[in-house]
């Protein structure tokens, strides 16, 4: 598949500790598909820790055009936000937040210092959270007769829409509703085409997002 179609996002939720001339560092990574979603996570993580000193974040949102912002949450500025983001960048990630969480221990670490802890915190936050890639796709819905079900996966396999992106249901005929590679597309139009002429697929349509 063309690289230009696929993403990358986090694997699963991480919590990382650093302790660094006493501060106490936690870093947090996890999954975000939009805006709200990461806003909503760094509530939650602050709530979390209203007794810390500071929690700092920085989110990457969207796989066609990326929402980014990020928050020194009191630190100096540019101590703590970017060089968060820039470990989210640098990792290539998109869909996700970071939060560092740092409680004081009375050393004060000084401007590199803090760029340097914050960063080292997040890219290990990330690098514990891994990252899974994820191809850019259209939304497509079918209806078909139960008998057809095997084939029709198989031909749209064929063109690269694997088993475990069909989410089914069953009722007096399957539906099936999945996300086609944006570089297929076009030869998934071709290949309903020549499937409803068959009698293989009673119907479809593309769904927004």
């Amino acid at each position: 598949m063309d690289k230009s179609y696929i993403y990358l996002e986090p694997k699963k939720d991480s919590e990382v500790k650093l302790t660094i001339k006493r501060s106490h560092f936690i870093g947090r990574a996890r999954l975000a598909r939009s805006v709200e979603d990461a806003k909503e996570i760094i509530k939650e993580i602050s709530k979390k820790h209203l007794d810390a000193t500071h929690n700092c974040w920085a989110y990457r949102v969207g796989a066609d055009m990326p929402q980014e912002h990020c928050s020194d949450a009191g630190e100096p500025s540019g101590t703590a936000g970017k060089p968060i983001l820039g470990e989210i960048e640098r990792a290539g990630l998109t869909n996700v937040v970071v939060v560092v969480t740092r409680y004081f221990g009375g050393i004060k670490l000084g401007v590199r210092g803090l760029i340097e802890a914050y960063g080292q915190t997040a890219r290990m936050a990330i690098e514990a959270a891994g990252a899974i890639q994820r191809f850019k796709g259209k939304k497509l819905f079918m209806e078909l007769p139960y008998d057809k079900e095997g084939l029709v996966r198989f031909k749209f396999k064929s063109i690269g829409a694997e088993e475990v992106d069909w989410q089914p249901s069953y009722g007096e005929n399957v539906r099936l509703c999945g996300k086609i590679p944006l570089s297929q597309v076009k030869e998934a139009e071709k290949l309903l085409m020549g499937l409803v002429g068959q009698g293989f697929i009673l119907a479809w349509k593309w769904i927004d997002d």
